[in-house]
């Protein structure tokens, strides 16, 4: 599918951006123990990749909005913070 240009409102300004497909990924997950004993695991999925014309970094690299979810998994959990 081919970029799409658009508006984006920010405050009071309108950002010239470029909408870019996700073609490809490599996804990393994070796994966090908690204090009640369970383990969950957090991915980040992204839903849009917005590139703002005109803004680069100091190396002159593009600079993006990520639009994205936050999925959550219970790994594990002990009996007595499970349902009944």
């Amino acid at each position: 599918m081919a970029e799409r240009k658009f508006k984006l409102p920010l405050g009071s300004t309108q950002l010239d951006v470029t909408e870019v497909n996700i073609t490809g990924r490599t996804e990393g997950v994070s796994e966090y123990q908690l204090e009640d004993g369970s383990v969950i695991r957090l991915a980040v999925a992204p839903t849009q990749v917005i590139r703002i014309d005109g803004a680069f970094d100091n190396e002159g690299n593009p600079t993006y909005i990520v639009r994205h979810g936050t999925v959550v998994t219970t790994i594990s959990a002990p009996q007595s913070v499970r349902r009944q």
